[in-house]
């Protein structure tokens, strides 16, 4: 779907909209279009999304391969998108059926590359493992024909390896991954790596058995040039962030899951929006060994959210939107179908936050989203 401040087409009203669009509540002013249900046309649900240099979306199915799609301009009267499946042109002859790449939850199109973040155990269906890809058009066909693996990573699944995000100045990437993604030999730690449980008191497991193998340092965040050859960690202690923002001042923000099995338990804590500055550490632990929000030695949530899904964050600077929104954090959850928008205001050093229900829909299982370069929001 995109959303946009483009008036709606003729005609376009409550009792003849696409039922997937009449389900949604906008704030006054926006108007959203229905693009395309990908499980709807038998291919598969798609969790990650970037934009080329020709402008056309690239997309991941979670367990399939990456798509190419050409949209039409915001209020056609033909939003049908044209779709190939990608293609990887290496020289050796492979069967359709073949998944070269894909299984993505991190996509993004920058130094005339597509880097795919794998999240995946290698097996009969797609041979290779979790790691961050690097597809390159070596012959200016319009194809993809180079595959490099920049680094290798340990870890899959919904807490594996996420997102991919241009630095600020755009010269680099950064890369999030959960808290059951192995913290991969950095080149640099902009904190100490000696972690630890840090709890005096005997440790409380999940009775459920959920994380109780994994120590810290949990989710985290790295920073690397564009040939992946210099990775340096810059925070950890998350448990589940599945991506990053950048403000206009480049500040970084990410939108952390909960355990919500924890729920009523004094080591509970909420989704949360996040400022994450150089060296952070966020204190996520398995069990009851989590920090508090009150400790001296972590930087406190801006925001406070509750139970929920966190799948993307954008900020809006790049958005054709009224100005609020252009300085704002719009926050993905998964579960009750929210995207979030969140007002900052600084305070000392950092910022608070005020939320607000941007856009909502029962059903609407949101994954990945992007800023498109007409300005609309792309989910």
């Amino acid at each position: 779907m995109s959303c946009d401040t483009e008036k709606a087409s003729n005609g376009d009203t409550a009792e003849n909209q696409d039922p997937k669009i009449a389900k949604l509540k906008l704030q006054p002013g926006f108007h959203a279009e229905h693009l395309y249900s990908p499980s709807e046309n038998d291919k598969g649900s798609w969790v990650a999304m970037t934009f080329d240099d020709k402008g056309r979306l690239i997309t991941s199915d979670q367990y399939g391969t990456l798509y190419r799609m050409e949209i039409a301009p915001i209020g056609s009267d033909n939003l049908t998108p044209k779709i190939e499946k990608l293609k990887i042109q290496t020289g050796e002859q492979v069967a359709d059926s073949v998944i070269q790449m894909g299984y993505a939850q991190g996509l993004l199109y920058a130094f005339n590359s597509l880097y795919v973040m794998v999240n995946h155990r290698g097996d009969d269906e797609f041979e290779k493992s979790s790691g961050l890809y690097r597809l390159q058009d070596t012959d200016n066909d319009d194809q993809y024909d180079k595959i490099t693996l920049l680094k290798s990573l340990e870890g899959a699944g919904e807490h594996g390896p996420h997102s991919i995000v241009p630095s600020p100045d755009g010269q680099s990437l950064y890369v999030i991954a959960g808290n059951h993604t192995d913290l991969p030999e950095m080149d640099a730690y902009r904190l100490p790596k000696n972690w630890q449980d840090d709890n005096l008191f005997p440790q409380i497991k999940d009775p459920r058995g959920h994380a109780n193998d994994r120590g810290a340092p949990g989710g985290w965040i790295a920073h690397l040039d564009p040939e992946g050859k210099s990775w340096e960690l810059i925070a950890s202690g998350f448990r589940n962030p599945f991506d990053l923002a950048f403000n206009e001042l480049g500040d970084m923000f990410v939108y952390d899951s909960d355990m919500e099995w924890d729920l009523g338990m004094p080591w509970y804590r909420p989704t949360r929006i996040c400022h994450v500055t150089s060296g952070a550490e966020f204190g996520w632990r398995t069990g009851n060994g989590k920090w508090a929000a009150a400790y001296p030695d972590n930087l406190p949530p801006l925001l406070n959210i509750g139970q929920g899904s966190p799948t993307n964050v954008i900020y809006g600077m790049n958005a054709n939107f009224p100005e609020k929104y252009r300085h704002s954090v719009f926050a993905f959850d998964w579960s009750f179908g929210i995207i979030y928008g969140i007002e900052l205001e600084t305070k000392g050093s950092s910022y608070t936050g005020k939320k607000e229900e941007f856009l909502s829909g029962l059903p609407l299982p949101l994954t990945d989203g992007v800023i498109g370069p007409d300005g609309a929001m792309y989910f």
